[in-house]
Formats: structure tokens, sequence, C-alpha cells
């Protein structure tokens, strides 16, 4: 009874009709944390790049591809005997679905058998012995990878065998135990599948093939279906009216059996084929469609238990002293999912949001406008950090107040009157902070010091994202570390432009206490946002020790 019970999605129905973005955000929105991926015919021919490229966008989502699974019959060649080839041409396109599931970090992946022609049926056993004989090879293929699970999903028809307990039991007995190096073989089990005959007699129920195949059973498709098996859909109202599938039963014989069951959690996927595919009057249903399923299995396959996080998540461990943080620059977000973007930057434990807001007339460029900043404002109680690039900053001021900024940086070079600009921050109870470009000299903080919570130093030009560092960066940090000293003003600096993973050590070390991330680090496109953050956080780390060190030797 202790055995937890999560809930995934195949990703069948969006092949050919949505990204897996568009997926991967209704699963976040949703709290559904496992994908198992469906193959779509392009699968074993495309890159690597490209499935490791998935896996990143996936994680960004909080999304673990955690099983591979096929979503048509394509590797069903072991059972065809009409010609050369067909066994070599399965062999081959399984091999690299495995490969592919390393590549995911997937723990299972796997398919059914494959299916006998019906007019060659007395060739059935020769097909299952041809198809074991490759799978026990293939279970050493996946435990090298370091996969778990090579599993096989038994179907409704005598001819896509196993299908009766008896087969299920055989195959099972034939399979290579599993161990270091070896794959265990087990099933997925979906529990629309029964068996009904070719005179239309249910011989097989869906709950007594399920009851049979327990004690091998490592993941769960969850779908609906008919009195005789004949069709799959989802669970919402309507299809719930013509279905069979009682979800709450299958869950309580899964907890009442739980000590057959070889695996804990047991994630169950919703696996539906959606709507009619390439309809206009059909193809938009399909969010609606998947929507009303997950709210459905929420309640009766998870028995409205919390949504479990990834299996393959890690928290990020924040080690570094609480004075240095990283701001995500939102320049650098996507512009199309900025809701999703900021719930994630919540969940990683940001400082602050940061926003560059520009004129086209002080640097040449122009990306966000205040009406973004103030639709983000309710959607979270982060802090909002905004850096003016403007020729006017005291125009700005009182609109960044009634949004709800927190802290407003403002140029030294546009700037005749400082001071002034300065006081108003303050007098419209926001943090006052006096960023410099790169050529601009310090000296203005000898007279402005009292006036400021902090400072930004631009380490690249201003106006752009993806610049390289400029030569007298680090210099340029640490002078103002110093000066600020001098001058007894304990205050933070922040550090603007190639905030890269190499460049954050030694920008620490310098003396910045406020790193604002972008497309070097923490908006990398080679690791997800939470990997990101967790190299940037090492990267602080290193910049402390370095930093302590300096500080023991001038002591």
């Amino acid at each position: 009874m202790n055995m937890q019970l999560q809930l995934g999605l195949k990703s069948d129905p969006v092949e050919y009709r949505y990204s897996y973005e568009w997926l991967f955000r209704l699963m976040e929105q949703e709290q559904i944390s496992h994908l198992q991926l469906g193959t779509f015919f392009e699968i074993y021919q495309l890159p690597d790049a490209w499935f490791t490229d998935l896996r990143r966008k996936a994680a960004d989502h909080g999304v673990s591809i955690t099983s591979v699974f096929t979503a048509h019959r394509e590797l069903g060649g072991f059972f065809r005997d009409d010609g050369p080839g067909f066994e070599a041409v399965a062999r081959k396109s399984f091999e690299r679905l495995i490969d592919v599931s390393g590549l995911l970090g997937a723990r299972s992946v796997g398919s059914n058998p494959g299916a006998v022609l019906r007019d060659r049926m007395g060739t059935k056993s020769q097909g299952s012995e041809t198809y074991l004989r490759n799978f026990r090879d293939l279970q050493r293929r996946a435990g090298d990878l370091g996969i778990d699970w090579l599993t096989i999903e038994p179907m409704s028809c005598l001819a896509e065998p196993p299908t009766l307990p008896e087969e299920m039991d055989a195959y099972m007995k034939a399979v290579l135990p599993g161990g270091p190096g070896v794959a265990r073989a087990g099933y997925c089990l979906d529990i629309s599948h029964g068996y009904a005959n070719a005179k239309k007699e249910v011989i097989c129920e869906p709950m007594a093939l399920l009851r049979a195949a327990l004690a091998h059973t490592c993941e769960i498709h969850l779908k609906n279906t008919g009195a005789l098996f004949d069709s799959t859909f989802g669970f919402g109202p309507e299809e719930r009216v013509k279905g069979i599938i009682d979800v709450t039963a299958v869950r309580n014989l899964l907890l009442a059996e739980s000590d057959r069951i070889p695996v804990d959690p047991m994630i169950g996927y919703l696996e539906i084929g959606g709507p009619k595919l390439g309809r206009d009057y059909s193809d938009g249903d399909l969010e609606r469609n998947l929507r009303e399923s997950l709210a459905y299995l929420k309640d009766n396959w998870l028995g409205g238990q919390a949504v479990a996080a990834p299996l393959t998540a890690k928290p990020v461990e924040f080690k570094t002293v609480p004075k240095v943080w990283i701001e995500p620059s939102i320049m650098c977000a996507d512009a199309g999912h900025l809701a999703d973007e900021v719930r994630r930057f919540e969940d990683l434990g940001v400082h602050a949001l940061h926003f560059d807001i520009m004129d086209a007339h002080f640097v040449p460029n122009m990306p966000l406008g205040l009406g973004m900043i103030e639709q983000i404002r309710p959607l979270t109680s982060l802090p909002f950090d905004a850096h003016l690039m403007v020729d006017d900053p005291a125009f700005f001021i009182p609109l960044l107040a009634k949004i709800g900024v927190d802290y407003v940086s403002v140029h030294v070079e546009t700037m005749p009157h400082a001071d002034r600009v300065l006081a108003m921050i303050r007098d419209h109870g926001m943090k006052a902070g006096l960023a410099f470009s790169p050529g601009t000299p310090l000296d203005s903080l000898d007279y402005l010091a009292p006036r400021l919570d902090f400072v930004l130093i631009m380490t690249v030009n201003p106006g752009f994202a993806g610049q390289k560092l400029v030569p007298t960066a680090l210099k340029k940090i640490a002078d103002c570390r110093a000066r600020l000293d001098a001058l007894g003003a304990d205050i933070p600096i922040q550090v603007d432009g190639n905030v890269s993973f190499e460049n954050i050590p030694a920008m620490v070390a310098a003396g910045g206490d406020w790193l604002i991330a972008g497309t070097s680090s923490l908006f990398s496109q080679q690791a997800s946002r939470r990997d990101n953050m967790a190299r940037a956080l090492k990267a602080v780390d290193e910049g402390l020790a370095q930093r302590k060190m300096v500080s023991s030797r001038v002591a």
C-alpha cells in the first residue's frame, strides 16, 4: 500500500500537429513531470544533437523524458517471413531507438513486439523466437547505456503476441534476468487492452490481463476503450460515458498488490491519439482533450495526491553567501512565453528579474516596453530590477514606481543632474543604482555614493546581448570595489555583460555581487535552465573562494 503512483503523458497526439515545446508548456502548467516520447518516422534518422536539445528543452519546463515507446508497429520485422531483410532492419532500428533513449536520459524504452501476418499465422512461434533472441541482445545494449528497463507491450490480438496470460508468462521466462550491464525486461501494460475473439466474445478482461502481468509491469499506459477494446480514447466527460475503464479500480488493484510489482514509483502515462489529425475543426481541440483527461487522472489515478517532481530533477543547491545573486535578464527570455519563464525562475530561486529598458537613442535598441513589464508584475512576487538605458531617465521613474519596480539603475552618462534623479528614485520608494558604461570613469562615485543603494558596472557596451567582455572589465569591477570601500559605502556591485560561466569566477573575485545572467550562462542553449543555474552557482563559489584568498593575503 506504500507504492507511489505518478502521472505522465505520452507524446503521440502532438505528432505532426504541435511542437514539443507546446507540449512541454502544457505539461508544466498541469504539473506533469514525466514524458514518454512516442516514436515518429524520422526518429531513427535524426542526429544525436536533436535529442540532446529536446532533452534540454524538456528540462527547461520541468519535464523529464523518462520513457521512450513506439507509437506505430515499425519494429515488427522480427515476425516477417515474406522476404529477406526485415529482421535486420528491425534490429537496426531498435538499436537506434535504444541509443536515442540513452541520449534522452530515459529509464525505459520499448515497443510491442510486432505482428504475424494474418494469412501466415503458422509462423507465430518462429516470429516470437526470432524476436526474443534479438531482445536478449538488446537488453545488453540498453544496460550498457544505463537504461533500467527494456519493455514490451502486451496487445489485444493473437497475431500480436504476447496477448493472453500464458503468453505473457512465456515471454518473461525467455528473457535475461537483468543485472549489471543488462536492462531488466518488463511490461508496459496498457489498461485498455483485453482480448475478444473472432466471434466478438470477450475472453479476457483488461483487469484480468493486468493481474496476470503485475509481477513484470514497470510502467502503465492509461487510456479508455469500448466494450470490445476496438477503439481507444481519453477520459473527458463525453469519453467516460462510452468507455469501460475504471481507473480507480486499476489504482486500487496496484496499491493492494504493490508487493508483487517490481517498481516504485509506478508511472502511468496518458496515451491517447487526440482528436482527428489534420482538420481545422478538430486540431484545436487537443489542448482541451488533454487537460480534461489529465484532470480526471489526477483525481482517479493519483487519488488527489500531489503531482510528483521529475525523477531525474535535482534541486539546485544554493551554497553561495546571500550577497552574491543571480538575476536573469528578461531581454534574453522567450518573449512568447514569459509567464512560464517567470515560474521557472521562481523555482530556481533567483534574487530578482532584470529588465533592460532602452529608448533607441542612448543605445540603438528597444527590446522591452513598459507594457510588458506591467503585464508580468502580477505573475510573481520576485523583485523587479530596471536598468534604464535612456536619454531621459527621470521620465520613466514615476512610471516604474507605479508598476511596482523595486530597483532602478540610471546611467551617469545621461544625467546632467544625477543627484536629483537618484534622489527621485528613492523618493518613489525604490532602490537607486548608478550605471557606468565601459569607458566612463568612476569619479562621480565620490559625490553620489550617499544617494546609492548599488552600482552597476557594464562589462560590455550597453544595448545588445551576446557581446564579448571588454578588456578592462575586471579591472573596473575591482577599482569600483576599492573606491566604494575607501568611501565607506557598503553597497553591492551589479555586473552586466557577458556574465558567462567562464567569466563569473573572476567577476565575483573582483567584487561583483549581483550578476545579470544572459545568453552566455543562464540562457545558454547547451543545457537546461536548472543545469545552467547550478553551473553558474558553482562558478560563483569559485569566485568567492578566490575573493577570500585575496582578502586573506591583504589582511
